[in-house]
């Protein structure tokens, strides 16, 4: 009997039931566009965050995207964002026509208020704030600049879902929020987003509803690739530290029998042809389950880096992000000058620590020019993307998993 490595970004939430589940569904195609369960997964936001409507998307891009159309964002227009990010942040911007604006972070790995109104300018139309590894950024002030300048805040919840900043949800505060359902967040069908408006504006939330009507669901291939992609990794994962697994999954990938989560033409600021289209029902079966699992799957996460806390509290050559209450800790960010040493010495036990977001904006190969991100503007965030490691913090890792990983730091 193999076990499970210790995996940051293989599938970490899917548990036995989720793959079960993508079992059966792969035996029922008629199901997998149309079908009853979007409208399950919808209301599930909509009783959540109490607001009119939410809307369903095959990715965040494409949540996103929809949401920047809701509010009219054109060519010529800036949106301000933070350096320290995934590509797949400034991507939409560029696709709509807008220049994403990149700003300094600060001690939480969010944008810093004070670096942000100083980037606002005349064109500024909006500003998008990340809440990265699910700490909460400083949402309040921000939401204090936005409204001064009159801009449209739109909070980036793919971290963060059930975050919280004083019992209030994050996704609460701005004019906008949308989240993302990939492989390795919150909670995951692989692929999926989800836009909401705070906003209790009717023409705001059609345009939002009109933008998802309009668009086409995905291929039958490719919401095949992404039910695969749990019951592949039933298979992989056993086998990942003995090589036979990495084999495996490289193979899948190169006959494009299972998906990345990064397409090869966002690399360069390019649009591939998947986004944005419709959230497909086989995803939202997926989904469905994982939602079950939510307050359980964040309340590990946040014992998991308590944890972490407690043991690495002492070590003076580790850095650890602020310990926030109503942060749901995707990921635990720790800052150390022997990153690269750690990880390779991690790889070699079997340790698959996580690298977000050592490339500023994420992943690596990302050409800086093309997504208008200039090296040296942001200078707190590229100290810290050189100096940054993620601790697994997913819930089905064990109490051995944990001790194995502080091991890590005792030599």
């Amino acid at each position: 009997m193999f076990d499970y490595p210790i995996a940051i970004g293989l599938s970490p939430n899917t548990e036995r039931d989720d793959i079960l589940q993508a079992i059966k569904i792969l035996f029922r195609p008629w199901d997998w566009k149309e079908g009853k369960i979007i409208e399950k997964i919808e209301k599930w936001f909509r009783d959540y965050y109490q607001v009119d409507d939410a809307v369903s998307f095959n990715s965040g891009r494409s949540a996103l995207m929809a949401i920047l159309k809701a509010f009219n964002i054109r060519e010529g227009d800036e949106v301000i964002i933070q350096a320290f990010t995934c590509v797949a942040v400034p991507g939409p911007i560029i696709w709509m026509g807008a220049k994403p604006v990149y700003v300094d972070i600060d001690e939480t790995f969010n944008i810093d208020p004070v670096t942000l109104e100083k980037h606002i300018t005349p064109k500024t139309r909006a500003i998008i704030v990340q809440h990265t590894f699910g700490t909460p950024a400083k949402i309040e002030l921000i939401k204090k600049i936005a409204q001064k300048y009159n801009l449209v805040l739109i909070e980036d919840c793919a971290h963060s879902l059930g975050a919280t900043v004083e019992g209030k949800k994050i996704g609460s505060f701005g004019d906008a929020a949308f989240f993302s359902f990939g492989r390795d967040k919150i909670i995951s069908s692989v692929f999926g987003g989800m836009a909401i408006l705070s906003q209790k504006s009717k023409i705001k939330n059609q345009k939002l509803r009109i933008s998802q009507q309009k668009l086409l669901f995905p291929s039958y291939s490719w919401i095949l690739q992404q039910l695969l992609h749990p019951i592949a990794f039933l298979v992989i994962l056993p086998l990942y530290s003995l090589s036979i697994g990495k084999l495996i999954l490289a193979i899948l990938l190169k006959l494009k029998i299972l998906s990345k989560p990064v397409y090869r033409e966002e690399m360069c600021g390019d649009r591939p042809s998947i986004f944005p289209a419709k959230y497909p029902n086989a995803l939202a079966m997926l989904l469905v389950n994982q939602l079950t699992k939510l307050p359980k799957y964040n309340q590990k996460r946040i014992e998991n880096a308590k944890y972490y806390f407690a043991q690495l509290g002492r070590n003076k050559d580790i850095n650890l992000p602020p310990d926030e209450s109503g942060a749901v800790y995707l990921r635990l960010n720790i800052l150390t000058r022997n990153s690269q040493e750690l990880l390779s010495r991690a790889k070699t036990k079997g340790i698959i620590l996580g690298n977000w977001y050592r490339e500023i904006v994420d992943p690596v190969g990302v050409l800086y020019k093309k997504i208008g991100y200039e090296k040296g503007s942001c200078p707190q965030a590229e100290k810290i993307a050189s100096l940054s490691i993620n601790l697994p913090t997913y819930p089905r890792m064990a109490k051995k998993d944990l001790d194995k990983i502080m091991d890590l730091f005792r030599i």
